[in-house]
């Protein structure tokens, strides 16, 4: 399970050293590959190939004729990049999702249970800045989804 949160740097070739703490959750049995997409803000999702075949599991039963699912598969596809973990624990980020998450040197790489974001740090202060509710509120309106009940906090 992916948590927490590390910052990092790029090199000079757009390479991420996959942080210790999040590479020991990855299987190597699959070739060291990883899958990267856009996430749904400004950031690069990262799965390991199993947690991705779930996602491909999933848009699967999407109904191609259906607009929004559509173009969610679209938008989910089109930016997806096989990469491989070279011998130094590196990737390398493809060009057009830099540009897509406005990504410079600094990164956050950044925990989310089976899946890791990287963000610019300016790009996540700025959605993390958007944010209208407060953390309470959230896991109030989360837990009553969960549970299905008003919670007992």
């Amino acid at each position: 399970m992916f948590l927490g949160h590390t910052y990092c740097n790029l090199d000079n070739k757009s390479r991420l050293v996959v942080p210790s703490k999040f590479r020991k959750y990855i299987n190597f049995e699959t070739n060291n590959k990883l899958i990267l997409t856009r996430g749904v803000y400004e950031c690069i999702l990262i799965y390991p190939q199993e947690a991705w075949n779930k996602v491909v599991e999933r848009l699967q039963n999407y109904n191609y004729f259906d607009e929004e699912h559509r173009d969610f598969i679209k938008e989910s596809l089109f930016y997806a990049n096989e990469v491989e973990i070279d011998s130094q624990n590196r990737i390398l980020l493809p060009a057009q999702l830099i540009e897509f998450a406005h990504i410079k040197k600094e990164v956050i790489v950044n925990g989310m249970i089976d899946k890791i974001e990287i963000w610019d740090p300016d790009e996540m202060k700025a959605q993390d800045a958007k944010q209208m509710r407060t953390y309470a509120e959230i896991a109030k309106k989360v837990s009553e989804d969960i549970y299905n009940k008003k919670p007992n906090i």
